[in-house]
């Protein structure tokens, strides 16, 4: 009798991600765990309903390719590998729609998240010749991450109706936001012939890697038109536009529904949006004590201040490495603001270590807490800004993920990927959050704590 095979569901990135100057402090995971506590579901990329909406057509349409290939399963690695290739052509004509329209006003389109851009838009000045939209292979294979399906794939699989569960097949939400966008299209609406098989099986049979590419510019060659209210109702947002999206009504039931993550979502904006914070710590403060019941939440300040703290000592040393690119130990601890930073910090560090003492029966809540523990324990103690800086370089150096920003070596700060401005704080979904609120109309505007938080993702596909 033959053993029951053995299926494997591939969730997670195929391929490694880019290396980037990321959790400089290693608190990242601890951090997401208490971002899914306030909003769970979502990701900090999850920020722009529209790019829902072009995405759950982009997955409609490309299913029809996909399945007229042959394709059916979406089980294996490889067979996700061939579904993707039929979704990633159309990621990229929404970013190469988007600048082709807006080509007039270059500080527009950059200010819209269009993931691949500075390929893309030489590809679009240069009618459109270049192979794989002007990427690289390298790029293009780790679109997959970086293009806006890596960023909105959680929603995908776990937002009720965006797909049967899978992240790929389409779902009725996802059907019905794509008949939306279709009657917004106008003259850039696709068509399809009934029967495209034999043309999607030579796609991916005889025109070799990337056929899907050559297939869809063939198939949607009106992607560049623009018809009536284009901009309002087709293109991705400005990261700075609170304003209502037309398939608000659409919308709000996938991101503030009646499932459990939805309903939480709705809670914890329309508290936000009541709180009058004014900036980003009295609002952890503020949502601390509104959910005091929920004993994650009810450390939430206490670890923001702790991230906030270590990133603001970071950003000091990042600064005088401006001026210098290697500069002493002693000369970075030296002077009042060194001070002032340290001080800050080792009253943070306290701060985490009492409230963890005094919450040891809910310690096994909040797996990644050691990490908080073991950077709060060492900055606590130290003795002066000089001890302060010399552990912080060497914790950073040791648990930070991502690229380092500088090292010590021999008493000397030695740069290494600095940043032209200050590092983004750990801001648990809360901006991506509210932001999604106010288009679904949920809130009637952005939150004062966070109107100008406005954190601008890497689009770029440099790595």
């Amino acid at each position: 009798m033959n053993p029951t095979p053995t299926h494997f569901f591939f969730t997670a990135p195929w391929e490694p991600l880019s290396v980037r100057r990321g959790d400089a402090l290693g608190l990242g995971a601890l951090a997401d765990q208490f971002a899914d506590a306030v909003a769970p579901d979502l990701s900090n990329r999850i920020s722009d309903g529209r790019w829902v909406t072009l995405l759950a057509w982009s997955l409609v349409q490309s299913q029809h390719g996909f399945q007229s290939s042959g394709g059916r399963s979406v089980v294996t690695r490889q067979e996700q590998i061939q579904r993707y290739a039929w979704l990633r052509p159309l990621e990229l004509l929404w970013v190469a729609r988007t600048i082709s329209l807006l080509k007039a006003d270059t500080e527009d389109w950059k200010q819209r998240p269009l993931p691949g851009r500075r390929r893309v838009a030489p590809w679009v000045d240069n009618n459109m010749k270049a192979d794989r939209f002007g990427m690289t292979p390298k790029q293009f294979q780790a679109y997959r991450q970086t293009g806006p399906y890596g960023g909105y794939r959680r929603a995908f699989r776990k937002w009720p109706g965006l797909t049967t569960g899978d992240g790929w097949t389409p779902g009725p939400q996802s059907k019905a936001l794509s008949s939306w966008l279709d009657g917004k299209l106008k003259g850039a609406r696709l068509q399809l012939a009934d029967d495209v098989s034999r043309s999607a099986k030579l796609a991916r049979n005889k025109e070799g890697r990337d056929g899907e590419n050559k297939w869809w510019l063939e198939h949607w060659q009106t992607f560049d038109q623009a018809g009536k209210a284009a901009e309002l109702n087709t293109l991705p947002r400005q990261r700075g536009d609170f304003s209502a999206l037309p398939e608000a009504a659409l919308l709000k039931p996938l991101i503030f529904g009646n499932d459990t993550a939805g309903r939480k979502r709705l809670t914890i904006a329309q508290s936000i949006a009541k709180s009058g914070a004014t900036d980003h710590a009295s609002l952890c403060q503020y949502l601390s004590q509104k959910f005091s019941n929920d004993p994650t939440i009810a450390r939430l300040v206490t670890f923001s201040n702790l991230a906030d703290a270590g990133l603001e000592a970071m950003n000091y040393i990042n600064d005088v490495l401006k001026r210098e690119p290697k500069v002493a130990l002693t000369e970075v601890a030296r002077g009042s603001t060194a001070k002032e930073v340290y001080k800050a910090l080792q009253a943070a560090a306290q701060a985490w270590l009492a409230v963890q003492a005094r919450t040891a029966a809910h310690a096994t809540s909040l797996r990644h807490a050691d990490a908080a523990d073991r950077f709060a324990q060492i900055m606590a103690t130290s003795a002066a800004p000089l001890d302060c800086f010399h552990q912080l370089l060497r914790h950073h150096e040791t648990y930070g993920g991502g690229l380092r920003w500088f090292v010590l070596r021999d008493g000397h700060v030695e740069a290494r990927t600095l940043s032209k401005g200050e590092a983004s704080r750990y801001g648990f979904r809360l901006w991506a959050l509210c932001r999604l609120a106010v288009q679904c109309g949920v809130l009637t505007k952005m939150p004062k704590a966070l109107h100008d938080d406005i954190d601008l993702d890497n689009d770029d596909d440099d790595a």
